[in-house]
């Protein structure tokens, strides 16, 4: 990293927004080049594109370490979620770094756009000046990880039909079910759940053998697991158990 991205990725983490525009003026330099540094910032995880700029990803459910240590195990997953979609469907996708990724990948895939349906600021972010059709879910927001909840996020959930629902989660027991550290997103994602045809967990495997404080689905409301190979014989024996699809991600 050369000193002109340093001091725009400290600016960045000070205002948490750049214009290229603004920046090539204050920098004298041109827009490609900034563009150049905006995509590379984007590459790290740094930061997530959008109309005229980038937007910090930095926060503490979403921290930069955090989206670039699991950028490759993110990679794998998504490109396996992916390839799960049906054409001209309805998709949710809960707020984390994974569901993130896929949506990343979505746009670069070359797929038919299908409808997107999130409650995640970052998410949402993704398909600004896309042909995808996004649905941003109304709710409070929740200002460490950028995502809204609570009873109008609910409200919402109530009025649509998600034919597949991607979410991640913070624990994972096969025989009890899966697990969130928050109250309020684990309300919501018992709501996602309820609206989705199917559900789909996309998680490391070490977050198996670990609750956490809220349950939000159990085994028989999740229909696949996508996680990684490390995934141990007897938690993929009784996910299979529980009749749920069990994905290795490669």
């Amino acid at each position: 990293m050369n000193s002109r991205q340093q001091n725009l990725l400290e600016k960045l983490s000070r205002t948490g927004r750049l214009e290229a525009a603004e920046e090539a003026g204050l920098l004298n330099v041109s827009n490609m080049t900034l563009w150049r540094d905006f995509k590379f910032f984007e590459e790290q995880g740094l930061a997530l594109r959008t109309h005229g700029g980038i937007i910090s990803a930095a926060n503490e459910h979403l921290s930069f370490n955090c989206i670039s240590k699991a950028s490759d195990f993110q990679k794998k997953i998504a490109k396996t979620a992916i390839s799960l979609i049906p054409r001209n469907s309805t998709i949710m996708l809960s707020a984390g770094t994974t569901t993130l990724e896929i949506a990343r990948q979505l746009i670069s895939s070359g797929r038919p756009p299908i409808t997107i349906v999130t409650n995640s600021l970052l998410v949402a972010a993704i398909f600004y000046k896309t042909d995808f059709n996004a649905i941003l879910l109304g709710g409070s927001l929740r200002r460490n990880s950028m995502d809204l909840t609570g009873p109008l996020s609910e409200k919402n959930l109530d009025e649509l039909h998600i034919d597949m629902l991607f979410t991640g989660c913070d624990g994972a027991i096969p025989e009890e079910g899966f697990f969130t550290s928050d109250l309020s997103m684990a309300e919501l994602e018992r709501k996602s759940v309820q609206r989705s045809k199917t559900v789909a967990v996309v998680t490391e495997s070490r977050k198996f053998g670990n609750s956490s404080l809220a349950k939000f689905a159990s085994a028989k409301d999740v229909q696949t697991v996508i996680t990684d190979r490390d995934l141990s014989n007897a938690d993929r024996t009784m996910l299979e158990k529980s009749k749920i699809r069990v994905l290795m991600a490669h």
